[in-house]
């Protein structure tokens, strides 16, 4: 009876503390976005960075931005998929870095040819199973009146919010990086020639319409 009374006591607590930890945990999670996307604002009204012989300087102001924010060998592990196993950890290491200039580039890219007029957070419907884990969803509305949809995938590591994975209009980024490295491997059938084929080939991104797949919920 004893036992009976402790486990309901428990459930009732449960029931009580985890909406409250999730919502708190959402919130923390999109100030963390609400804060980024407000400094990339500010980046796109600086007409000079938006121009093509400035890639390079814009690249470096959007990494100030993103880099406390985004966990580029979380999401490099995971672009590597099964052949991350593969590679020695000077080649993860490689790739991490590598990586983390591709997805620079295709900020810079992407902000260069996009004129943003207004964003909003969109609040979540539901609370998230693991409040460590976030969905914050971003509507932007274009210049020319368009809206898109940007869905970022949030993960609380330690005492910050990282982010790990971001759906843009339907197109889920780590998704699509997974299949192009594993394309790239059965060209280069070695994960040292793959990375640097990666290097090489990616200077100009571009992203193709894919399904959510296995990978939409992931955090």
């Amino acid at each position: 009876m004893m036992k009976q009374w402790m486990t309901a006591l428990l459930l009732v607590a449960t029931m009580w503390v985890n909406p409250a930890v999730a919502e708190a945990s959402w919130q923390e999670a999109s100030e963390v976005v609400d804060a980024a996307t407000r400094d990339m604002l500010a980046l796109m009204e600086r007409e000079e960075l938006t121009r093509e012989e400035n890639t390079e300087l814009l690249m470096q102001e959007i990494e100030t931005i993103i880099s406390p924010v985004v966990d580029f060998p979380y999401i490099a592990k995971s672009v590597m998929g099964k052949y991350y196993r593969r590679a020695s950890d000077a080649e993860r290491e490689r790739f991490a870095e590598v990586f983390k200039t591709t997805l620079l580039r295709t900020y810079a890219k992407s902000i260069a040819g996009f004129e943003l007029k207004h964003y909003s957070i969109q609040t979540p419907s539901g609370e998230s199973p693991e409040p460590e884990k976030q969905v914050v969803s971003v509507d932007v509305s274009s210049g020319n009146g368009e809206v898109y949809t940007l869905v970022y995938y949030m993960l609380k590591q330690e005492q910050r919010w990282a982010l790990v994975n971001v759906m843009v209009d339907g197109i889920n980024l780590r998704i699509t990086f997974r299949n192009q490295f594993a394309d790239l491997f059965q060209q280069n059938r070695t994960v040292a020639a793959t990375i640097e084929a990666w290097a090489t080939k990616m200077q100009d991104v571009k992203l193709e319409k894919t399904g959510e797949g296995d990978d939409s919920s992931e955090g």
